[in-house]
């Protein structure tokens, strides 16, 4: 694909102006046969709210969290069904919607790095829920899998010609009904995972099986029912492992027994922040629930995105800035915005179930593996997304010395002087092991004294076959520190050493089997 062949429209629309200009279905003021959602307890009847309904339009199972049924209810009925010992909740339909601002990103995480290391997401399933996907893109319709759409999201030929946020994208036949009519999703699931066959674009995650799960309609807007429906029918696919979410806007009681069922069953839940920015403690939902990933967006520079929603709930951050992906039809463009960071995330997750490991695993991996790029906590979370790093691939950053000219290259003459003749000493080396997927892993508690006061470094090792495959090293100084490392490979582990330098080049070593 030449950059000729991409249009460079640039997007930025923020959920908060989205659900303002939008507005949530029927808050001015309660009618008659207005739309609410009535959540029900586990053991009570779907009938407890359908008879006083004056028509359904979903009915949802959530399991032991509860049941809810959405649809059309009087003044009356509402304040009857509020009164009832089986009713959790009676809350007003509302709507979410995509969260657009504007690829580049698969270097910035180094999925190019997993992917060139065979880690392509193979045998892994994403649930894309949004506007849809295009099901018949040249790098996007081998990866896809069976989908699913919402009543009142079900793709629409006859809508509009603005893509996302600007009344649909007048694409001439729907073939599916969860086809995307929007662009929004189909540029989601071309960032999480377009197929490396060298068409258009490559994803993250490029031979993950992809399920369009479309509860927003044309538009850009979705109903909260017909959001935690989608999110309901994922949950009950045994095959789907991640549900990427670039979607969001206030707090709903349905959307929140959705995000709980998917949690029951083991899914990996990633969703936008948001788009609110500059703010802080700002992250819409469902990014805030404790069940899903929340990610930022960064731009090529690391930077974080102006428009970028902030706050404790932020666990990742990913490029979301003039992101290139695929829209319909064999189509690519550059969109912005924390819903672009998202399937970077979603993507990743994908890549490290198909190494591997298992979906309970992942959250924690993502974390350990994500770069410090200096922001706030509340700005990036653990760090900047960096797939290779989670998968323990070395990357080579092209810093090595590597001129071969004899000399130790640390600044000095290569006389340790005279600071200190004391070796220091390791006065803790206790080794923690596990196994998870392809990985043997150490953790291992440490603490070390010097009596000249002048400690350096202390590193973890772990040997295969006599050989380092991974290591950890902390910077220390004065007389006395103490630390965590934790190192990892996936060859068979025979042995882990602690070292323990101090400035004048003493060294002590310690080994314990693994």
């Amino acid at each position: 694909m030449t950059r000729d062949n991409v249009s460079r429209r640039r997007l930025l629309q923020g959920v908060g102006a989205g659900v303002a200009a939008t507005a949530l279905a029927g808050q001015a003021a309660a009618q008659d046969d207005a739309e609410y959602i009535v959540g029900l307890r586990a053991n009570s009847s779907f009938d407890v709210a359908k008879k006083r309904a004056n028509g359904v339009r979903f009915e949802l199972d959530f399991g032991s969290i509860g049941k809810a049924v959405s649809g059309r209810f009087s003044e009356q009925a509402v304040e009857a069904l509020q009164n009832n010992p089986d009713v959790r909740y009676v809350e007003q339909n509302g709507r979410m919607h995509a969260l657009q601002t504007t690829p580049y990103g698969i270097e910035k995480v180094d999925a190019d790095v997993a992917i060139d290391d065979g880690e392509t997401g193979d045998g892994a399933h994403i649930a894309i829920i949004d506007t849809g996907i295009d099901a018949q893109h040249e790098t996007l319709a081998e990866n896809l899998g069976e989908g699913w759409a919402a009543d009142d999201a079900e793709c629409d030929a006859d809508c509009g010609g603005g893509g996302p946020f600007g009344g649909g994208n007048a694409i001439e036949e729907c073939l599916e009904v969860w086809d995307d009519d929007n662009d929004h999703g189909s540029h989601c699931a071309g960032t999480a995972a377009a197929a490396d066959n060298g068409e258009g674009v490559l994803g993250v995650a490029p031979d993950a099986t992809m399920h369009a799960v479309k509860v927003l309609d044309c538009s850009g807007g979705g109903s909260w029912d017909g959001v935690a429906a989608g999110i309901e029918w994922a949950a009950d696919q045994d095959q789907i492992d991640v549900l990427s979410m670039s979607l969001g806007g206030d707090e709903s009681d349905v959307v929140y027994d959705a995000v709980q069922y998917a949690d029951q069953q083991g899914k990996v839940q990633v969703a936008a922040a948001g788009n609110d920015g500059e703010c802080t403690d700002c992250v819409g939902y469902p990014a805030a629930h404790d069940e899903v990933i929340a990610v930022s967006a960064t731009d090529e520079n690391d930077e974080l995105a102006d428009f970028s929603s902030t706050g404790p709930e932020v666990e990742l951050a990913a490029p979301g800035v003039d992101t290139l992906s695929t829209i319909p039809r064999d189509d690519y463009d550059e969109f912005s915005g924390t819903s672009m960071a998202c399937p970077h995330v979603s993507g990743a997750a994908a890549t490290l179930i198909g190494a591997g490991y298992s979906r309970s695993e992942v959250r924690q991996a993502l974390k350990d593996g994500a770069d410090d790029i200096g922001l706030d906590d509340n700005e990036q979370g653990a760090g900047r997304l960096n797939v290779a790093n989670s998968l323990g691939i070395e990357v080579d950053d092209g810093d090595d010395d590597d001129d071969d000219d004899g000399d130790d290259d640390d600044g000095d003459d290569g006389d340790d002087g005279d600071a200190g003749d004391n070796a220091p000493v390791i006065e803790q080396f206790d080794v923690s092991t596990r196994s998870s997927g392809p990985w043997s892993r150490a953790e291992v508690d440490w603490a070390v004294s010097d009596e000249d006061g002048d400690l350096d470094t202390v590193t973890t090792e772990l040997l295969v076959d006599g050989s380092v495959d991974d290591s950890a090293t902390s910077s220390v100084s004065g007389s006395s520190a103490s630390g965590e490392h934790e190192v990892r490979t996936r060859g068979n582990p025979d042995s882990v050493r602690l070292t323990v330098t101090d400035e004048a080049g003493n060294e002590t070593s310690e080994t314990q089997d693994y």
